[in-house]
Order: C-alpha cells, then sequence, then structure tokens
C-alpha cells in the first residue's frame, strides 16, 4: 500500500508524441530524467530520498494525464556520478508505486480533471504540491493527499 504522506511533488514529463515510462511495471526502477537549463542540476540533486512524485505527461495532441507514482530511491550525492552532460543527462533513480493501464487511455486520470489547478508544468522540475497554486484550490496538503488516495488506489 503506498504511503500517501510521502507524497510531495508533480512533474511534468516532455515525452514527445509517445508515452514515457510506459514499459516499467510497479516495483520497477527506471531513470527520471530532467532536461537541462540554468538550476536543473542543484534542483534535481535536492529532491529528498523516499519523496512520491506523480508523473504528468501530454503526448501530442493529446490530454495532460497522470501516469504514474514514482519514490525517489536514492539520494541525490548517489545519482549524480551517473550523469552525463547532455540535455537529458541529469537523472534520478524512481521506483514505481503506481502505474497508469496504457492500453486503456479511457482510464488514465486527467491531470486537470484530478489536480483541478495549473500547477506549473511549463519545464520537467518537480514541483510541491503545497505550491500556491495547488492550495489555493486544495486549503492543504491533506485534502489533496485524501483526494489523491482515491485516485491512485
Amino acid at each position: 500500500m503506498m504511503d500517501f504522506t510521502r507524497l510531495e511533488y508533480i512533474k511534468n514529463i516532455n515525452a514527445g508524441s509517445d508515452w514515457a515510462y510506459e514499459k516499467y511495471p510497479i516495483k520497477a526502477y527506471f531513470q527520471l530524467n530532467f532536461r537541462e537549463a540554468v538550476g536543473t542540476d542543484a534542483h534535481a540533486f535536492n529532491l529528498p530520498k523516499g519523496a512520491l512524485v506523480i508523473l504528468s505527461q501530454k503526448p501530442s495532441a493529446k490530454d495532460r494525464y497522470l501516469t504514474h507514482v514514482v519514490e525517489l530511491a536514492n539520494n541525490g550525492s548517489e545519482d549524480k556520478p551517473q550523469w552525463e552532460p547532455s540535455e537529458w543527462g541529469i537523472f534520478r533513480w524512481v521506483k514505481v508505486h503506481w502505474v497508469a493501464d496504457f492500453s486503456n487511455v479511457n482510464s488514465i486520470p486527467l491531470d486537470q480533471t484530478v489536480m483541478k489547478a495549473d500547477w506549473g508544468w511549463q519545464d520537467t522540475r518537480a514541483k510541491l504540491l503545497t505550491s500556491a497554486n495547488l492550495m489555493s484550490q486544495w486549503n492543504n496538503i491533506e485534502n489533496l493527499r485524501t483526494h489523491l488516495a482515491g485516485v491512485f488506489h
């Protein structure tokens, strides 16, 4: 059972026209990529081990969907030695706790319907669920986490 008290972030995934990370089942590990930009390395490095992150993605010509809940598996200091100097060379190892059923797109939760607010998906950095935009809708993190527990069952 997922510990929703550790649900702390939501992250935009830029996948182009396909689904990103769709081949990873629950309990699998993968490298969650961050696009290189000023400050991205420090941001990715400082995300806390054990935090849960919702992944939101928008394959081209589709709506934005919530496709995964993943756990940061390591500290940034453990992942950074593996980083490479490239557009997508910054990553954190994550473990899948929940994944959408990609064979049934209609069953995948729609971001706007679930989150009920624009949480700022403009780049690939992880955004805190306690952001002003989300808290203006949910009032407190406990309300949002209770709602999300019903979505990611």
